[in-house]
């Protein structure tokens, strides 16, 4: 669960050995490793530290509970306290360092009014003696990120502050690193970056078994973290589940989602969509020549594990329980697998593009995402998914996920496709195939699956 976490681990562990750092927040998904994460951390530094699960239960009783833990660490006998600040008040005693974590932080938010444990934590940040330190943790998104807020009386207080997102694709090959880069793509389009399914993931099975394994069967890892953990927050909000269904592998506008779903103009939609964004569960894309444009955005799955669930799985599964995971593979995926990993490998190609602009140190890029063009001239419209906008200039690339080697003449063809709308001009041009080139003409750039993994 930490592999690939190198910086965030670098991040914790200064703040455990700093003199002055004394609170830090952590939030992030359920299952996305941030309790794994914590402890390694504290284990490895030889920190003293309590460690705290808020339940999910009344306010008293999480308070109780917390007490029992601080008596027993420090070997006295406690009464019962009335607020969290009266109980933190007793680590005064303590005379060496000591970390206190409170996971699932949420559950106490949610225990009183709106804001009141905030404020009491406020206090308690502050009151905190010299040699103790406080991280709070949460995978409620949603409500983890109020406390970043500026009207949080948490606002401030945090001198560290992590946001524990999915792998990228880069990172997630450790856990695959014995199949070859092509079923790497393959792997990543479908189980996304969270460590603790990659970590259910069989290298020795290919692609095809594992999907029937952890996402196909009704209580593989995959399908039943989606189902009973990822969507416990969600499923509070049941329509949320109708716009994700109505969004599946594709792309769509706010119009045609509410149309889909048969919504008056109510303005719900926009919440629900906000909603989804702040859970990171979906993404408005904006082109970046016309980020305003409103009717140019799109919304999108952001999560390939959740894109694959909602483009295959939650709505058949009757026929899948009907069939099996076999034949409902054969008629529901296989077909469509290809183009599925396709969108994906988009994306993956904007965030080689992003890293290789980072290590390259570049200035002049100032924005990598698609681009709308509207050329009068041609009297044509469209967009390009790979985008990079620098200072004075466009680079449009043409990412195509293939399973043999892109042609002279495809290359040539798209160049000029290219070449004719006007407005970019003077545009740089260039190719992303997953399988390499025939050949390589000069004046363009070109990129394959295997230099996507080599940065």
């Amino acid at each position: 669960m930490w592999v690939g976490r190198e910086k965030e681990i670098a991040e914790l562990r200064c703040f455990v050995a700093s003199g002055s750092m004394k609170a830090s927040l952590m939030y992030g998904r359920r299952r996305i490793g941030k309790t794994t994460l914590v402890k390694k951390v504290l284990d490895e530094s030889g920190a003293n530290y309590i460690f705290f699960e808020a339940l999910e239960s009344d306010y008293q009783k999480n308070l109780d509970s917390l007490t029992a833990l601080f008596a027993e660490k420090l070997s006295m006998q406690l009464g019962s306290y009335r607020s969290f600040l009266d109980a933190f008040s007793i680590l005064k005693v303590v005379s060496e360092p000591l970390v206190i974590v409170i996971d699932e932080y949420q559950y106490l938010k949610q225990s009183r009014p709106k804001g009141e444990v905030d404020s009491e934590f406020k206090q308690v940040i502050d009151n905190l003696p010299e040699k103790a330190k406080l991280v709070l943790t949460g995978s409620y998104v949603t409500i983890m990120k109020e406390l970043l807020e500026e009207d949080n009386p948490l606002f401030g207080r945090f001198s560290l502050v992590q946001n524990l997102r999915e792998l990228d694709y880069v990172r997630c090959r450790r856990f695959y690193q014995h199949r070859s880069i092509s079923e790497a793509v393959g792997i990543h389009a479908v189980f996304g970056g969270s460590p603790y399914i990659l970590g259910a993931y069989d290298e020795s099975r290919n692609l095809e078994e594992n999907i029937k394994a952890l996402l196909l069967n009704d209580t593989g890892t995959a399908r039943t973290y989606i189902e009973f953990v990822l969507f416990k927050e969600v499923g509070k909000v049941g329509v949320l589940n109708d716009i994700l269904n109505a969004i599946g592998n594709g792309k769509l506008r706010y119009s045609e989602i509410e149309s889909r779903l048969n919504m008056k103009s109510t303005g719900l939609l926009a919440t629900y969509l906000e909603l989804l964004k702040n859970m990171e569960l979906i993404e408005c894309i904006a082109p970046i020549n016309n980020k305003r444009d409103k009717k140019k955005r799109f919304y999108a799955i952001k999560d390939n594990l959740v894109r694959f669930y909602y483009a295959y799985v939650y709505s058949n599964k009757s026929a899948l329980q009907n069939i099996g995971e076999d034949l409902f593979y054969e008629s529901y995926v296989r077909p469509s697998l290809d183009t599925f990993i396709s969108y994906r490998f988009e994306a993956m190609a904007r965030t080689y593009l992003m890293r290789r602009a980072t290590a390259e140190k570049s200035t002049s890029v100032l924005d990598i995402g698609t681009y709308w063009y509207d050329d009068a001239q041609t009297k044509s419209n469209g967009e390009f998914d790979c985008v990079i906008r620098f200072k004075d200039h466009y680079a449009v690339y043409e990412v195509k996920h293939y399973s043999s080697p892109m042609t002279l003449a495809e290359i040539e063809t798209e160049a000029d496709k290219i070449r004719r709308i006007r407005e970019l001009s003077p545009v740089e041009i260039g190719f992303v195939c997953s399988c390499g080139f025939e050949s390589r003409p000069e004046g363009y750039d070109y990129i394959t699956a295997d230099d996507m993994y080599a940065v």
